[in-house]
Formats: C-alpha cells, sequence, structure tokens
C-alpha cells in the first residue's frame, strides 16, 4: 500500500481526508497526521511515505515552504496541495515546485478518487518493482471497471468530470479541442451517453453539490458552492438544484445534518 501523510492544522478535515483515502477501496493507507510543519517533519524522518497531502496555510511555516524543504530532502516524494486559496500565484509557485496536484476546498469524493486513481498510475510508474506486491495487497473489488465508451468519448467524459468547475464549458470548447464538429460530439454523446452534453454537465455539478453537502465536515456558503460547481449565480444554481433535487440547497443541507443525529 502507498503511504500517505496528511498534514492539516484542521483536524475536521485531517479526518475527512483520511475517511475518504480508507473508503477509496484504492491501494493508499494514511500513515500519519500533523497539523503542522515540525510534526510533519518528525513524522516524514520517521516513516518516509510515498505521498504527502499538505494544505497551505498552517502555523509557523507554511505548505508550500514545507513541501520545498521536504523535497530538497526527499525528491522521490509525491506531494498533492490541498488549499484553500484559489489564487494563481500560490497554484504557480505550487507548479514550480513540481508537486502533483493542487486540488481547492471543499473536495467532493469523487474528486478526490479520480485523482488518486491516477496518482496510483503515476506511483507505479516511478517504482514498477513495487507494483507486483501492491496487486498482491488489492483485492478483487479495488480493481475499476472497464469503461463501454468508446476511446474518444471516455477521454470527452473524463475531460468534463475533470473540468466540470470551469463556467465556460460547453460544447463548441470541448469540441475544438478534441478536433471535432460540436453536432457530431452532440450526437455521439447522446448516442453513447444516453443524455446530451448539457444534461451530463448539469447532473455532474449537482451530484458534486449534492457530496459537498453531504459532508458534515464541510461547511460551505451557497454562494461559494456555487461557483465551486461551475455557476457564477448563486440564484440560477439555487433553482436549478430544487429543480434537480426536489428541495434549495440549504434545505438539503440542513436535511442532511439533521439525518445524522
Amino acid at each position: 500500500m502507498w503511504q500517505v501523510l496528511i498534514i492539516d492544522d484542521e483536524k475536521i478535515i485531517r479526518n475527512g481526508l483520511r475517511k475518504y483515502i480508507q473508503e477509496s477501496r484504492l491501494p493508499f493507507e494514511p500513515s500519519g497526521e500533523a497539523k503542522n510543519a515540525a510534526e510533519a517533519l518528525s513524522l516524514i524522518e520517521q516513516s518516509t511515505p510515498d505521498v504527502i497531502l499538505a494544505d497551505i496555510n498552517m502555523p509557523g511555516l507554511n505548505g508550500l515552504d514545507l513541501v520545498q524543504l521536504v523535497m530538497s530532502r526527499y525528491p522521490e516524494m509525491v506531494v498533492v496541495i490541498i488549499s484553500g486559496y484559489d489564487d494563481f500565484k500560490y497554484a504557480q509557485r505550487a507548479l514550480q515546485l513540481h508537486v502533483y496536484d493542487y486540488l481547492l476546498k471543499p473536495i467532493p469524493k469523487s474528486d478526490l478518487n479520480r485523482m488518486l486513481a491516477k496518482l496510483n498510475d503515476h506511483l507505479c510508474s516511478l517504482h514498477p518493482d513495487a507494483v507486483t506486491k501492491l496487486k498482491q495487497e488489492m483485492t478483487q473489488e479495488s480493481i475499476p471497471n472497464s469503461s463501454d465508451l468508446s476511446p474518444i468519448m471516455e477521454k470527452i467524459t473524463d475531460y468534463i468530470n475533470y473540468h466540470y468547475n470551469d463556467p465556460e464549458l460547453a460544447v463548441p470548447h470541448v469540441a475544438e479541442l478534441f478536433h471535432i464538429n460540436s453536432n457530431y460530439l452532440s450526437k455521439r454523446m447522446k448516442k453513447e451517453v444516453g443524455v446530451s452534453f448539457l444534461e451530463y454537465l448539469t447532473e455532474l455539478r449537482i451530484s458534486k453539490a449534492k457530496e459537498i453537502l453531504d459532508n458534515s465536515m464541510q461547511n460551505i456558503k451557497i454562494g461559494d458552492l456555487a461557483i465551486k460547481v461551475g455557476y457564477m449565480n448563486q440564484y440560477y444554481f439555487s433553482r436549478l438544484f430544487k429543480n434537480r433535487v426536489g428541495v434549495c440547497p440549504v434545505d438539503y443541507k440542513n436535511s442532511t445534518r439533521m439525518n445524522m443525529y
């Protein structure tokens, strides 16, 4: 199993990430948790994890400075930044440090799972000698089902799944990106996926919003949630959510939390 060190100053976030990783059915195992850089460095020296999930905003040494220090000492270690800062300068520095990914809080569980699946492939390519042992450790249910989609449609849906929070995401943009005709893309998607591009995107965005609202550890304003899933207009998002789910986001959030008690 790939060992993962979780670094975040909020215990509720550490608990949530640990739970997500344990439920992912992927070959990752939380090896420890740290609330600041000093604790993180101590744990890294003791266990040398394969992966670090690090927040930026922490007391003392911030996450990016910690990453720079760690990568200078352990260049083989893979780092994923999980941050509440949607700021270009932070993302730019993270890229300069060659972090594997930069995820924004709050993170839908399915987004973290997708990242972990790709990260597993990346780690297998870095450590081919560990693959045989890894396969022995994994259960059969951990192996994902193969897709029935054509290769081009698999790439297109994967792109949508990764960029669903882009408010400009639309058929013409995706068609141009994959060098196909917009009408052809629409017809092909309807035939293979069973729904139109807009229907697929809308259902995906609403499901991501529900994932975040379902998680009692996430506390997000509805306006921020709308932007998180790709809608710049909070009121349009709320109407769309109610039409699809039957209740507005606030009522859905409240009912979810009431059902926990």
